[in-house]
């Protein structure tokens, strides 16, 4: 009989401990109260939450106590003129606490007038900076939330000019997710780095219909600092990986990233996964979304190809330069060694 009942014990669902969520909402470096923050599965919030919080209080505080794995963090003031993002969107919750604080701007809503097109559609707005017209900003389209709004999306824009315009023509009648970036690099793909600037748009999905053309405002805030730990393509629920970046010498390289990509052949597709930059003993950290086969570099940039003289180096373990994890599996001590590009 005890046997029996050791089996049917074993048969049980295990429910993990919860994590604790925790942060503050600010607005303009301000602590702003009366937000709820909801908890989603995705980048996607028309959908269901898992979990909202109570409205934030007077120092902007906010708790959630939710089950571990990825989660899309935003929030909304009671009467709908605020609308806060994550940096950190999808935050990971593995630890038994985690902190994750939200930026907020201020919503406008979008408006439509006739477009000279009766077969698509357009959509054109501004980008704002603290209420400032931002120059130098790419404005992305995406088609759906399910890559976690990285690489160039359905279509980019020209970075604003100094009135902060942009605009799209020519587009088919959808939903369309916006997102906006200013790299300090310039560069206009590749991770969104502490300091960089970055907004989501309050009204996605937005409808863009034939005949129609959409005016929106978007505006930015900072990336803060501390966020970047977690910044990669794919969430860190699948296997780590963890090395080190050296030049030939076998002295640590600072400020490039480590990328894995799930084709052999590395060109212009967008990776599976990236690290933040290298510390400047040459650490790194690559969370992968899920186990696999990953064919695995590093360089400076992001987009393109390897630039004359830019930093460049493969894992030479293998002749592919693959690696194969299982689920949960971390691999530690890799090396990577890089050496500027040279064009004969």
């Amino acid at each position: 009989m005890r046997v029996f009942w050791v089996f049917l014990l074993l048969l049980l669902p295990v429910s993990l401990p919860a994590v604790t969520l925790e942060g503050r909402v600010v607005a303009d470096d301000e602590p702003l109260a009366g937000v709820v923050v909801a908890a989603y599965p995705g980048l996607d919030f028309t959908v269901e939450p898992v979990m909202r919080s109570a409205p934030s209080d007077e120092d902007g505080s906010y708790r959630l106590e939710l089950p571990p794995g990825s989660y899309a963090l935003y929030g909304w003031s009671a009467d709908q003129r605020q609308f806060a993002f994550c940096g950190r969107n999808p935050v990971n919750l593995k630890a038994a606490t985690v902190w994750a604080g939200l930026q907020a701007i201020s919503v406008a809503a979008a408006t439509a007038i006739g477009y000279d097109d009766s077969y698509s559609a357009a959509i054109e707005g501004q980008v704002l900076n603290n209420g400032t017209p931002l120059a130098g900003a790419t404005v992305y389209l995406y088609l759906d939330a399910t890559e976690d709004f990285k690489g160039q999306g359905y279509r980019l824009s020209l970075p604003t000019a100094e009135d902060g315009y942009f605009r799209f023509d020519g587009l088919p009648e959808s939903n369309y997710f916006l997102v906006v970036r200013q790299r300090g690099n310039g560069q206009r793909v590749g991770p969104v780095q502490a300091g960089d600037l970055f907004g989501v748009y309050p009204g996605n999905p937005l409808t863009a219909r034939a005949g129609q053309l959409q005016q929106v405002e978007l505006s930015v805030v900072a990336k803060l600092k501390g966020e970047t730990d977690s910044e990669t393509f794919g969430r860190a629920t699948g296997p780590v990986l963890r090395g080190k970046v050296t030049d030939t010498s076998g002295q640590g390289v600072a400020g490039v990233h480590v990328f894995a990509y799930v084709d052999r052949v590395i060109g212009h597709q967008r990776p599976a996964a990236i690290s933040t930059p290298t510390a400047a003993d040459g650490q790194f950290i690559v969370n992968l979304p899920e186990p696999g086969t990953y064919y695995v570099g590093a360089r400076e940039a992001y987009g393109d190809s390897p630039a004359p003289d830019e930093l460049f180096g493969m894992y030479e373990v293998s002749a592919d330069h693959g690696l194969t994890l299982e689920e949960g599996q971390k691999l530690d001590d890799l090396h990577i060694v890089v050496e500027p590009i040279a064009i004969y």
